[in-house]
């Protein structure tokens, strides 16, 4: 008796070609994975410090002008929001004249290299 193979058993006994792309794809959709994560990450520090570096600059801008005042409030912003996500933060607040100005830096475990965040407000005055 003979037995015949159809066409899926012969295509199956084949060169091992789905084993290969399995091998060459799988370190690029973890990498993908991965750095899309990494990336994200990055982004929500960014943003945790331009938050941060907001909060400053409008506390410190209220009347009387205080680079103090700015400069406890982005602290504190970072402290409550920002712990476990950004590390090495300082906080700079600089008044001139009419404008305050706060820049945030840290830097965030995932990726090197540090970020760099900063806002800008009016003054407020009195009519």
């Amino acid at each position: 008796m003979t037995v015949t193979m159809g066409w899926r058993q012969r295509k199956d006994q084949g060169s091992g070609g789905t084993a290969l792309i399995w091998l060459l794809l799988t370190p690029v959709m973890l990498g993908l994975m991965f750095g899309g994560i990494a990336v994200g990450w990055r982004m929500y520090g960014s943003n945790l410090e331009l938050d941060a570096a907001n909060a400053g600059a409008r506390e410190a801008a209220l009347y009387p002008a205080s680079a103090d005042r700015g400069q406890l409030a982005a602290e504190a912003f970072l402290a409550r929001a920002g712990s476990g996500t950004l590390t090495d933060t300082s906080v700079q607040v600089t008044i001139n004249g009419t404008e305050v100005v706060v820049i945030v830096t840290g830097k965030t475990p995932v990726l090197p290299g540090t970020v760099t965040r900063q806002a800008a407000v009016s003054v407020e005055t009195l009519p």
